[in-house]
């Protein structure tokens, strides 16, 4: 595989940049432990859901594209939390300072495995945040997840729990400072 370059989708032109490729590369990933396809991770479900959130205010795409092949290697989005958002489902408040100041709820990083390794994950986080307007970053994280691990070595922490779905399993919260 080659290298990747980033491409940047704001506003309506994300919401259309969004592509059944997206959904194959999210089923890729999500098949992976400790996810194993769960419900939450159907291709129905992400697409049901990446669709209402490219709506949602704030949201901004970033795509990891193969520049050899112009596959898609891998994204990153999210969206802004206003004072007082927090994740939906049943969920642990997180601390005041996080929870009063507006966030960038980070929805999914994802990466094939072809491009793991590399730096591709963290710089593609880094691409995503840089240069946005909410003083703090808000990600969910399995804890038998390898990105759990990743996420606090990049200076992540751990402020609650979230079962964003009945169905779901419990997932940590984590934060950052970014400003």
């Amino acid at each position: 595989m080659g290298d990747v370059e980033f491409v940047h989708y704001r506003g309506p032109e994300a919401a259309r940049a969004l592509s059944e490729e997206y959904a194959d590369v999210y089923t890729e990933i999500y098949a992976e432990p400790p996810y194993n396809s769960g419900p939450l991770y159907s291709r129905g479900r992400f697409l049901e859901r990446t669709g209402r959130q490219a709506h949602r205010p704030g949201f901004e795409l970033l795509a990891a594209v193969d520049v050899d092949t112009r596959a898609l290697a891998g994204f990153c989005f999210g969206f802004s939390f206003g004072e007082g958002g927090w994740w939906g489902g049943e969920t642990t408040e997180p601390p005041a300072e996080v929870l009063t100041a507006e966030k960038v709820a980070v929805i999914e990083l994802v990466l094939r495995k072809a491009y793991r390794g590399r730096g591709y994950g963290k710089a593609l986080l880094e691409a995503f945040l840089a240069g946005r307007p909410e003083p703090w970053a808000t990600l969910l994280a399995h804890p038998a997840a390898p990105a759990h691990a990743r996420y606090e070595r990049w200076g992540w922490r751990k402020v609650g729990t979230v079962r964003p779905a009945p169905d779901a399993p419990v997932v940590d919260a984590m934060v950052l400072n970014i400003l």
